[in-house]
């Protein structure tokens, strides 16, 4: 039987379900407690911080790649001159955890990012139509299904609704949950969950804690499990999709079609996070300092003006001093870029998928969508590794995006207290979030986005476009569980739980001449069956579960505070 909480949970793809604290330096820094190490859990070292000069990069070099069929021109002399005309004439805004900084690229650096375009045109997946994203292992593709498709889809889901009789709404109050993981998930010591052998059915237990957050102890997503053919064929609902009654075949259908395009882009993502594919860097190495003109201190210790005026100097000549920031290597990009050691291959193999999806519906006096906070999926006894975003449509609503940060190590090759160095670098300065904002992508109709769970995400605001119409956009979300690990309890070993569908299912088998009571009386003492009233309270609950645990996400992992004075390469 599937393990509550899988024992090998060192093993697998890197996650963020770790209790950052135990590292000195940042999430996966110098380790701090030697019971916890770095290597067993990420299995390579995790994402040291981009200079504001390669971010800057990366929204040049995603603006060029979001340019239609950007790789058939980019070689052309006339296009390049015009792209660096584009790049020489703007700042751009690089936001930090605390602010934003201006960034002007440089002669070399704008040509390092049109050089590199080859190596994103040899990454490019023309067969199956992605291509990476606004930043590494992000993909994403525009023509994932056809236009058949997405009408039936759009179709089936207004009839899921429709039939629905107690759908599920957000907390912002116009985001409505058309298929809902949250309702009848795993609870532990109530859900009975088989073991595929000759013995009863039996509840499980909370799964071992292995740190205050990380682990629920109450409730869990019960995936359905899927089959990848090795020859190309389609893919396989193995076991039926969480609060989705299988008697919806056409649907059912739909969902494989748009899950099996979703394989490449998830083999895409995996094979970039793969701890034998370490991603290069474009600008490597510390900062140094061209002059040490340090201000001279007073010379009498009486003088309140003089050393007034001194700390005023100090605090300018730290922040303004000649400083040279490092940058890409002067033989400009090295090629490389699409080089990978190993290739992640889904077919032939299960893999468990949490589907749910998600309608925002707008109205010309109704509220406007919040956007959501910054959050990964699940946690560590789900062991997401990465998420599919589909958007089936997207109408009358004004421009949003999907934005992205990542955990990052402190910062290496600095003196203690340096705030100069660090904020003119990295944009950190002491105290800030050990985070970085690495991109964004439009969020259009048709778009098909994977990314991997370590980054967390939001969706930005919007709101109606034209106020005399309604406005709706539909999400289909592809949650996946890390395929390395031991498969995690499924629909495969949990029946389903809803007593409305038992209950339609003995009235439409059981002779009708039988008596009501007879028919209440089996209900009655079937066990494992929750009310759509039970499920709801378990969903609220399991809703304030998680958002407990994202606040300490952010505490313990992505917003830990970077110390200036007490980095892991400095001596004690």
């Amino acid at each position: 039987m599937p393990n509550a909480l899988p024992a090998d949970h060192h093993k697998g793809y890197r996650h963020p379900f770790l209790f950052g604290i135990h590292y000195l330096g940042g999430v996966g820094g110098k380790q701090q407690i030697s019971h916890y190490s770095l290597n067993n859990i990420y299995g390579r070292p995790p994402d040291n911080p981009r200079t504001l000069s390669e971010l800057a990069m990366s929204q040049f070099s995603a603006e060029l790649r979001r340019k239609p069929e950007w790789w058939k021109s980019f070689q052309n002399q006339d296009v390049r001159f015009s792209w660096a005309e584009e790049a020489r004439e703007r700042l751009w805004n690089v936001r930090t955890p605390s602010s934003s900084a201006d960034v002007q690229l440089s002669e070399k650096q704008i040509n390092y990012v049109l050089d590199e375009l080859a190596g994103y045109k040899s990454l490019l997946d023309e067969e199956n139509g992605c291509q990476v994203s606004c930043f590494e292992r992000i993909w994403e593709s525009d023509s994932l299904l056809e236009t058949a498709t997405i009408g039936q889809l759009q179709e089936e889901l207004g009839e899921l609704q429709k039939d629905s009789l107690h759908l599920t709404r957000n907390e912002d109050g116009v985001t409505i949950s058309v298929i809902e993981p949250m309702l009848y998930s795993l609870v532990y010591n109530q859900t009975l969950v088989s073991n595929f052998s000759h013995r009863p059915l039996r509840s499980l237990p909370p799964p071992p804690s292995t740190d205050i957050y990380t682990v629920c102890s109450q409730f869990a997503y019960l995936p359905a499990d899927v089959w990848i053919p090795a020859d190309g064929s389609p893919i396989k609902f193995s076991s039926y999709i969480n609060n989705l009654h299988p008697e919806n075949s056409l649907l059912y259908n739909l969902l494989k079609i748009c899950l099996s395009g979703f394989i490449p882009l998830f083999e895409h993502t995996l094979t970039d996070l793969h701890r034998n594919n370490p991603l290069m860097q474009r600008i490597l190495g510390p900062c140094t300092y061209t002059i040490w003109d340090e201000p001279e201190c007073p010379e009498f210790s009486d003088d309140e003006d003089g050393w007034l005026n001194y700390e005023r100097e100090v605090r300018e000549w730290v922040m303004n001093r000649p400083l040279q920031l490092p940058d890409v290597p002067d033989t400009g990009y090295p090629g490389g870029l699409e080089r990978r050691k190993h290739t992640v291959s889904l077919k032939g193999r299960n893999v468990q998928v949490v589907v749910r999806v998600s309608k925002v519906h707008l109205t010309p006096k109704g509220p406007s969508f919040p956007g959501s906070e910054w959050h990964v999926e699940g946690m560590r006894s789900e062991r997401i590794v990465a998420c599919g975003i589909h958007i089936l449509s997207s109408e009358n609503l004004t421009s949003s995006s999907l934005q992205f940060r990542m955990a990052v190590t402190y910062p290496r090759g600095f003196f203690a207290g340096d705030t100069g160095a660090t904020l003119r670098t990295w944009g950190l300065t002491d105290g800030d979030s050990c985070h970085q904002y690495i991109g964004s992508v439009p969020v259009r109709s048709g778009l098909s986005l994977v990314f991997p769970n370590i980054y967390q995400h939001c969706h930005t605001p919007f709101e109606i476009l034209d106020p005399t119409k309604e406005g709706e956009m539909t999400l289909i979300h592809f949650l996946l569980v890390d395929p390395d690990i031991k498969p995690i309890v499924s629909t495969s070993s949990v029946g389903p739980q809803q007593k409305t569908w038992t209950r339609k299912a003995l009235n439409e088998c059981l002779d009708p001449r039988l008596p009501i009571e007879v028919v209440d009386n089996i209900m009655d003492h079937t066990e494992g069956l929750m009310t759509d009233e039970e499920a709801e309270v378990y969903r609220q609950e399991m809703i304030k579960s998680r958002a407990r645990f994202t606040q300490c996400s952010n505490n313990y992992h992505f917003c830990i505070p970077f110390d200036i004075w007490n980095g892991p390469d400095f001596a004690h």
